[in-house]
């Protein structure tokens, strides 16, 4: 018998392997398990990982904001080889 978990979020049951594991505080952010955790699908992980960015972004004042596409900039050309 193979192991499932079902997504927190959307209830769809899945194989153990196809479940992710998503911190609440992401661990590029410096997350950890205490911030708490929750299996999700590929899906629903996905979705919650790209909203994160939009709530940290509408909480940096405008300074800080100009800096930080100055660096996406950066890393965009240096990432598709624009020269």
């Amino acid at each position: 018998m193979i192991a499932t978990l079902k997504c927190r979020k959307c209830g769809v049951e899945l194989p153990e392997s196809e479940i992710q594991l998503s911190h609440d505080v992401p661990r590029y952010m410096g997350g950890t398990d205490k911030d708490g955790r929750h299996y999700l699908c590929k899906r629903c992980h996905s979705i919650y990982e790209n909203i994160i960015p939009s709530i940290v972004w509408k909480n940096i004042d405008e300074s800080k904001k100009k800096f930080l596409r100055n660096k996406i900039r950066y890393f965009a050309g240096s990432y598709f080889n624009d020269k």
